[in-house]
């Protein structure tokens, strides 16, 4: 029964000194998060700075200006706002105080401006004019809140004076000062955090770091403000005592963090912080030390400018040391860093040699080719300028000599009938050299995209009857000419004009070359994408299969002594593929010629009156299936 109590009791002990543990022990990985934290701050410390001096503009205009009853209310507030930002501004505030007339009826008013004179004394290190001030004012005439302030401000200065003797431990006269304000502070029964404080400050003075730990992490988290910081820098005292390093290095860095953060100069916690690092991380505790240097004018801090001035030649040497080694690291990194590209360079280089010797057999003979098919162009290219030539001059001279012979004729003495005949001759030559001429014209805008396509709704079956109207007249008497869609009233939009083209190309071709049979126009709708297709079939002569896409080259024909150009079917296809169809010849098909010509259903969103460019507005198609006829 004894052991299972005994057992029971030490867990009870040891329970919250384990849970303590887990809440209050920082990794290194936290720590160096905090650092981090700590590092970006001060690196944006300018921007607090300004906005504390900003709020201590405002309030100075309004304490100029307010009535006489506020006067001591914003003087405080300004007071409160230089008081850890500007020393002399905070001296300057309570000097205008002394010259208020409450300063010499209110003795707590009195006590207040004497106390944080001794307080800003004190973070300047001026401890004589402290102490002085201090030591005028009675405790017991004060109220119990100044009475707190009093014993406040002297346990600030008496640390102070303790980290300006020893850094680390107190004389024995002045350790016993210190615990007995702790004595008369605890006495006045303050706020739970002031109280905490107090009471942990004292232990740890008597050598109790653990006790005085629990008791500020009990109340570590209702602080707010400068006093959640006074609770971190006594954790951070308590923890170096207990030789924590990653727990006294986190304490003051949440410290100066929540210092600097509200644009404070008091760097108490930021100089701890450098002693420190100075063993583990010179890089920040340099930065640390330049930190505290640029605000030093703002807040002339005796205790600071000797921790500055004493620490600064050891830090700055073993910086300048260590950017010396670095820097030697760095210059052996590039010289290896070099060396190894120089190798890599010599590899490669080799490499690239080599290969460009067995590649170069391989390089002549691929130029060889390539001038053997840039040679082979250009004989085409002759040859179709040869060819273009001679159909030029046959169908350019026939018409010009027809002009040029009936026009010498009409100069004769005629009668009104030849007149008449030989003025329909020359007519009929006339049309048909400005019709070569404008085919030519036209094929040449095409080739280089320029369309002129205008788009609109039309009847399939109205313009299929005019194109088959207009080469009737072509039509030798025994060929049947018929026109089978599969279904009546199909509608297309896309250029009427172009399309009639197309058909009237294509329908005059299988006139030309049927004598006897017959020449069937078909149409379809093929609805899975919206596509008329029209289908040109003759009984004539046919045209070999390894023909089908010859037939489609600009001035090839199958017959090179039979009129016309060789650019019709030409023509065809770029029209057709222009307006994001298709033209072939169906080479399963062998009782004569079979044209398929197919043209999409262009939608109303997507039509333009702007000429559309092969390029951009051209799909290709799948050819759909052929119609029988």
């Amino acid at each position: 029964m004894r052991h299972t109590c005994f057992v029971i009791l030490t867990i009870a002990l040891l329970l919250p000194a384990a849970l303590l543990a887990q809440h209050t022990n920082y990794s290194k990985q936290e720590v160096e998060m905090l650092l981090t934290e700590l590092d970006s701050v001060i690196a944006h410390k300018k921007q607090y700075q300004q906005l504390r001096q900003t709020r201590a503009d405002s309030i100075e205009r309004i304490v100029n200006s307010c009535p006489s009853a506020q006067y001591i209310d914003k003087c405080k507030e300004l007071f409160e706002a230089y008081s850890d930002f500007d020393g002399r501004g905070a001296l300057r505030t309570l000097e205008r105080m002394e010259k208020s007339p409450q300063y010499k009826t209110d003795p707590n008013l009195r006590a207040w401006v004497q106390l944080n004179q001794s307080h800003v004394y004190g973070i300047m290190g001026l401890y004589h004019k402290a102490n002085n001030l201090t030591a005028n004012i009675q405790p017991d005439q004060l109220s119990e809140e100044e009475q707190i302030h009093y014993y406040t401000i002297c346990l600030a200065n008496y640390e102070k004076i303790a980290d300006y003797i020893s850094d680390i431990n107190m004389v024995h006269d002045e350790e016993k000062n210190v615990i007995a304000y702790y004595d008369h502070i605890l006495a006045l029964h303050p706020t739970p955090i002031v109280r905490s404080l107090t009471a942990a400050n004292k232990d740890a003075y008597l050598n109790r770091p653990n006790r005085a730990q629990a008791d500020i992490m009990r109340v570590l988290p209702q602080a707010q403000g400068k006093e959640h910081a006074q609770l971190l820098l006594a954790l951070a005292t308590i923890n170096r005592q207990l030789n924590n390093r990653e727990n006294h290095v986190a304490y003051l860095a949440q410290a100066a963090i929540e210092k600097i953060e509200n644009g404070a100069t008091e760097y108490n916690a930021l100089i701890r912080l450098t002693h420190a690092l100075y063993e583990t991380d010179i890089n920040r505790a340099y930065n640390y030390l330049l930190c505290m240097m640029e605000d030093a004018n703002n807040y002339p801090s005796r205790s600071l400018s000797l921790d500055v001035s004493r620490y600064f030649p050891l830090i700055n040497s073993k910086y300048t040391e260590t950017q010396e080694i670095t820097e030697q690291t760095e210059q052996t990194k590039r010289n290896s860093l070099i060396a190894t590209f120089i190798l890599l360079a010599l590899s490669i280089g080799v490499t690239l040699l080599l290969g460009w010797r067995q590649n170069s057999v391989a390089i002549e003979k691929k130029r060889a080719n390539e001038l053997q098919k840039a040679l082979d162009q250009a004989t085409i290219a002759d040859r179709v300028k040869t060819v273009f030539i001679q159909n030029m001059r046959h169908e350019i001279r026939t018409p010009l000599n027809a002009i040029m012979g009936f026009a010498q004729l009409m100069s004769n003495d005629l009668s009104n009938e030849d007149r008449a005949l030989y003025n329909g001759y020359i007519k009929e030559s006339n049309d048909q050299l400005l019709s070569t001429l404008d085919r030519i014209i036209d094929v040449s805008n095409m080739e280089v995209g320029n369309y002129d396509f205008k788009f609109s709704r039309f009847s399939v079956d109205t313009l299929c009857y005019e194109r088959m109207e207009d080469v009737r007249e072509l039509l030798n008497e025994d060929v049947k000419f018929t026109y089978q869609p599969m279904e009546k009233g199909l509608m297309l939009r896309s250029d009427r004009q172009r399309i009639g083209q197309v058909l009237h190309n294509l329908l005059a071709n299988a006139c030309k070359y049927t004598t006897s049979g017959s020449i069937t126009l078909n149409v379809a709708h093929y609805t899975e994408n919206d596509s008329i297709q029209f289908v040109v079939t003759d009984t004539g002569p046919g045209i070999p299969p390894d023909k089908a896409e010859v037939i489609f080259k600009h001035f090839e024909k199958l017959d090179q002594y039979s009129p016309g150009l060789g650019l019709g079917l030409y023509m065809c296809r770029l029209l057709a593929q222009a307006l994001g169809g298709d033209i072939h010849l169906d080479t399963r098909y062998d009782n004569g010629a079979r044209f398929v010509f197919t043209v999409p259903n262009h939608k109303e969103e997507k039509d333009t009156n702007n000429t559309p460019s092969p390029k951009t507005t051209t799909k290709p198609h799948h050819r759909p299936t052929t119609i029988t006829a």
